[in-house]
């Protein structure tokens, strides 16, 4: 019998890590936070530096796959609850191929936020990686 840990070792995940930056007044790139993607899955998980203990979701719109729908999420700490997690929507996203990013819109926050299309391949199984805390969390 093998256990779930011997499981995951055998098989390789690809997390793909995406840049999040701004464009300051010099024009030059900030970057602000990252972007993880689990290869297979459709949900970016977004980390901004400014709020290292909260988590966005980039969530693609069914209409238009150039649109996205930036989120939270909160544990349903109700026993009676049908869902595990309330989903807030925080701002929207559209992607601008010509540009090679995708334009984020925070409700609260007034400065474009910018994430890059082109992902740097981060992860495969290795206990080091705080990638991997990120997502499985």
């Amino acid at each position: 019998m093998k256990f779930l840990k011997d499981v995951l070792k055998e098989t390789q995940m690809m997390f793909y890590r995406f840049q999040i930056f701004i464009i300051d007044e010099n024009g030059f790139k900030k970057t602000v936070g990252a972007a993880y993607l689990q290869e297979g899955q459709t949900i970016y998980t977004l980390r901004l530096w400014t709020f290292l203990n909260d988590r966005f979701f980039l969530i693609p719109s069914k209409e238009d796959p150039k649109r996205f729908k930036l989120m939270t999420r909160e544990p349903n700490t109700s026993s009676k609850g049908k869902n595990k997690y309330f989903w807030n929507v925080v701002g929207s996203a559209n992607a601008d191929a010509a540009q090679r990013v995708v334009e984020m819109d925070f409700d609260l926050i007034d400065k474009k936020i910018y994430m890059s299309i082109f992902p740097e391949p981060v992860r495969t199984n290795e206990k080091s990686s705080s990638h991997v805390e990120v997502l499985a969390a």
